[in-house]
């Protein structure tokens, strides 16, 4: 196995693993990092893009609160006062926490933290002019950012200290293959493979079939925390209830220290019953003056949904390494998961 090895994540791999402080995969990555398995490498613009990422989910959520009219409309029909506040100081807010937050994942990984300031826009601009590096085949200008990132890697990678790049990104691989001291993985469970963690999963499939109702409670209350999002304005989805949860595939993961929790990532279905209401925006009417639909009505309904899902589990075992407790639950995507809540139905006439 190799040991202290130095391995660089990308944005969109930590965002996965979880809102601030992350979940199960996270943690097993801290854990590789205290037993000096591995080191990690980041950079000062890859901690900026996470914490962007987290800005942008929960200021989709919360942004009408900015909106003087939204805040009047609260307060007129829920009697809550909500303090005024500005678009922009919202986000900003929102962004100074996570600023914070993810600085502390980081801390949690005693990374080390390159500055794109040390690499020369010489070398990326001339990638840029040549058609090299990021900037082969279909190379665009938005991928300036990951090309500063990467040699900023490449400035430290060597034949006695190698890099693993963990990106699922594809502009990295190009220029991966081209360098013989950069490997590129595409997941967290690869790199946790290629550490040799990997083992066999049909105890735990076993496991998760027995405790089926546990762990329906866990993918319930994760689509809480996670947020399911109508596609219709201003909807809002409640009541959530996992009625079924059905095993797609699952890889499981030996814990780093004996008696520790095992790792198990997959995929599931679930079945959702859930209640929903909105606005009824077709009735609505026309504010000339603050340039809003204002609506008098609401719509409400129930839905089935089947919602398939990449979550990441940490199970306690025994004394004798069999598992014993679901310990946490948490989905792999980091994206909201948007509901169609009036599908079309050929069949209804009316």
């Amino acid at each position: 196995m190799p040991i202290n090895t130095k391995v660089f994540l990308d944005a969109n791999i930590v965002i996965r693993t979880g809102k601030p402080p992350g979940g199960p995969e996270f943690e097993r990555i801290v854990d590789l990092v205290d037993a000096e398995i591995i080191s990690i490498l980041s950079t000062d613009l890859t901690i900026a893009e996470v914490a962007k990422k987290h800005t942008d989910n929960d200021y989709k959520v919360v942004k009408e609160i900015g909106r003087p009219h939204f805040r009047k409309l609260v307060e007129e029909i829920v009697g809550a006062n909500i303090p005024d506040i500005t678009k922009t100081a919202l986000r900003e807010k929102i962004r100074a926490n996570y600023s914070y937050t993810v600085a502390e994942m980081f801390e949690m990984l005693d990374a080390q933290i390159l500055s794109i300031d040390d690499i020369k826009p010489s070398v990326v601009f001339n990638n840029y002019a040549t058609g090299s590096g990021f900037f082969t085949d279909e190379g665009k200008k938005d991928q300036f950012p990951d090309a500063f990132i990467f040699e900023c890697l490449n400035m430290v990678a060597s034949e006695k200290s190698p890099v693993i790049i963990v990106s699922d990104d594809g502009d990295f691989m190009k220029s991966a293959n081209a360098h013989d001291n950069i490997t590129l993985l595409k997941s967290l469970p690869a790199l946790f493979t290629f550490l040799g963690f990997e083992m066999k999963a049909p105890l735990i499939e076993d496991f998760l079939k027995n405790n089926s109702e546990e762990l329906m409670a866990f993918v319930n209350q994760e689509l809480l925390d996670w947020g399911l999002i109508g596609d219709v304005q201003s909807s809002e989805i409640d009541d959530t209830e996992v009625i079924e949860v059905i095993l797609n595939r699952l890889t499981a993961f030996k814990p780093v220290e004996e008696g520790d929790a095992l790792l198990v990532v997959g995929q599931i279905n679930a079945k959702v019953n859930v209640s929903y209401s909105h606005p009824d925006w077709d009735t609505a009417m026309y504010d000339s003056e603050d340039k809003v639909h204002i609506p008098f009505e609401s719509v409400d309904g129930e839905l089935e949904l089947d919602l398939e899902i990449d979550i990441s589990l940490s199970i306690a075992v025994d004394e004798d390494g069999k598992p014993e407790e679901i310990e946490m639950l948490s989905f792999r995507n980091s994206n909201f998961q948007y509901v169609e809540l009036h599908p079309y139905d050929p069949y209804d006439y009316k």
